[in-house]
């Protein structure tokens, strides 16, 4: 029984899978040129597919009745020719997916940068790119509607669109934000392959990142402004306390003196009913602290506002002598006050400095800081405005600088 006694449908599967299975072959020696093996194994890979495609090529001049073939085929060898063939082929393929799960070729490599969720791209000096993957070919679509052609003309775009505070020329980070609200974080390194430099560029979405660092930003300005007010309340808290325990302190010398009358007052009308040595010693000493001419240190003038400087850790430098007698000295009080807070709360200083200048009978104070300077026109609001009231109701004046520094002015009158 020979070849050609078969019908010709069971001819045509035949062929068929002769023609599969030299497509096979053919598959697993590109594949052993591709991934290096051996020489032996490359060449007698290229001998199947040289057999396999002379089998083939056999059958279909048999079907097509060439007169150049002659002899006849025997059927059970070629049938079992064409299945050996065929079964090997499936093997050697097997093997090759075997190979590739536990082994690293380039292709595979390549699969796995295009698969990275991170963009990645390798380019040369001159911006032409040598790897790039498809995450960042979408990112580039995604911001600018086109893929990366020139990574050098991209680099720079992405500078012109990048959103971070900095904006050093040699910084190699940006941050660049699309048109769907989406943050991308760039990346650019140097490598060295093989004697030559090539550059990396990634790309990360970092969207959820920067709108907690947005807020965490938001937040700590927040927390200053408060831990600000909470200082400027304390101070205020304690200004008003020392305050008290002056007022008390005076109204204790009253009283001392008031009760220094009334026991004089007693001894005038009734001797025997005072005292008299008593009475002495009670206005020796009430005397002793009218007639001293060493004030104490509470009873010094702008002493709790001193004490108000010191609690704040702000260092007060006084050039030139404040007013220390008359209506000034409480309207200079309240300046040096409003000065001290506005140093800590706005501008974020710890030196107060105060110029004192003598014009005829006017006193000329100038009152600046070492902190940050007015973004814009200074605002009066609160203590500022008060402040003023104070100044013009003793007939003074006040006036308010923010360029080229903050500088707060006040002229008041001298006393008459």
């Amino acid at each position: 029984m020979t070849y050609t006694t078969l019908s010709e449908a069971a001819q045509s599967v035949i062929l068929m899978i002769s023609c599969l299975t030299f497509i096979m072959f053919l598959y697993y020696t590109i594949r052993m040129t591709d991934l290096g093996r051996k020489k032996l194994y490359r060449l007698l890979a290229v001998l199947e597919t040289i057999f396999s495609f002379g089998l083939f090529q056999l059958l279909i001049m048999i079907q097509q009745k060439d007169i150049s073939v002659s002899f006849p085929l025997p059927l059970f060898p070629t049938l079992a020719m064409v299945c050996l063939l065929f079964m090997h082929a499936a093997l050697l393929h097997r093997r090759i997916a075997i190979w590739k799960k536990e082994h690293l070729s380039a292709i595979s490599v390549k699969e796995a940068f295009d698969r990275l969720p991170m963009g990645l791209m390798f380019y040369s000096a001159s911006g032409v790119p040598i790897m790039v993957n498809e995450t960042m070919q979408a990112v580039a679509r995604e911001l600018f509607g086109s893929p990366v052609t020139d990574a050098v003309a991209f680099w720079e775009r992405l500078g012109e669109a990048d959103r971070s505070d900095r904006k050093e020329p040699e910084d190699d980070s940006r941050i660049v934000g699309s048109s769907e609200e989406k943050v991308y974080g760039f990346r650019r390194g140097k490598l060295a392959v093989k004697g030559s430099e090539l550059y990396e560029l990634t790309a990360v979405d970092i969207s959820w990142e920067y709108g907690m660092t947005r807020e965490l930003g938001w937040r700590r300005d927040r927390a200053g402004n408060m831990n600000s007010r909470l200082k400027a309340l304390m101070s205020a808290i304690e200004y008003v306390s020392m305050n008290k325990e002056l007022l008390q302190l005076k109204a204790a010398l009253h009283d001392n003196i008031g009760q220094s009358i009334l026991i004089a007052k007693r001894y005038l009308y009734a001797p025997g009913s005072v005292d008299k040595k008593r009475m002495l010693d009670f206005w020796t000493d009430n005397i002793r602290h009218l007639i001293n001419g060493e004030p104490e240190e509470w009873e010094l003038p702008y002493y709790v506002i001193s004490r108000e400087a010191d609690r704040l850790g702000i260092r007060l430098n006084i050039i030139g002598e404040l007013p220390e007698k008359g209506r000034l000295i409480p309207v200079v009080d309240a300046a040096v006050s409003a000065h001290i807070g506005n140093t800590l709360k706005h501008a974020d200083g710890t030196e107060a400095t105060i110029a004192v200048q003598k014009q005829g009978k006017d006193y000329i104070l100038r009152f600046t800081n070492n902190g940050r300077q007015p973004e814009g026109e200074i605002r009066e609001r609160g203590g500022l405005q008060n402040l003023r009231r104070e100044v013009e109701s003793i007939g003074g004046r006040m006036e308010l600088y923010s360029k080229p520094a903050f500088e707060m002015k006040l002229i008041l009158p001298g006393e008459e």
